[in-house]
């Protein structure tokens, strides 16, 4: 079994921590997405996201996945908003005219950037599609914009770096 895991099979103090956060996570959403939310509504929401915390636990275990690669995550994460108002505007401006300005790019990840994650929020801004991501350091993405956006910036390499 993992490491997080005590002698007797249940998680340790990392796995409960880790339920914890997922069922923060999962019961915020439901709270957002609701518009009004009752108190029945909102324990319904809360035993549900335990339920969907322990299960995402147990597939994250089941499929050996972990965090990695967080190198440039902060720099991506403070650049992700006004990415997504720059695509806003990119965007709105292909639906106008015509986006004569689309390709698709390879983006080469800095050393100790996970593709998962940096795919991700690459993904998030509304003229940038992640096609796939076919390497751990390498990107694939269809953009509306020639030019690298802020959080392209954050996790790509520089020029010939390694």
């Amino acid at each position: 079994m993992e490491t997080i895991l005590t002698g007797n099979g249940r998680p340790g103090v990392r796995g409960v921590l880790e339920i914890v956060v997922w069922w923060a996570v999962l019961t915020a959403a439901t709270v957002v997405f609701i518009s009004s939310v009752s108190p029945v509504e909102l324990v319904v929401g809360a035993l549900a996201a335990l339920g969907g915390a322990f299960a995402a636990r147990r597939m994250r275990l089941a499929a050996g996945g972990r965090a990695k690669g967080g190198r440039g995550a902060v720099r991506a994460l403070v650049a992700l908003p006004g990415s997504v108002v720059r695509g806003l505007g990119v965007l709105t401006a292909a639906v106008v005219t015509d986006p004569a300005g689309a390709l698709v790019r390879r983006v080469r990840l800095r050393r100790g950037t996970g593709a998962g994650w940096a795919g991700t929020l690459l993904g998030m801004s509304p003229d940038t599609c992640v096609i796939d991501v076919p390497r751990d350091d390498e990107v694939l993405v269809h953009a509306l914009r020639p030019g690298a956006g802020p959080v392209e910036q954050a996790v790509a390499r520089a020029d010939g770096a390694r």
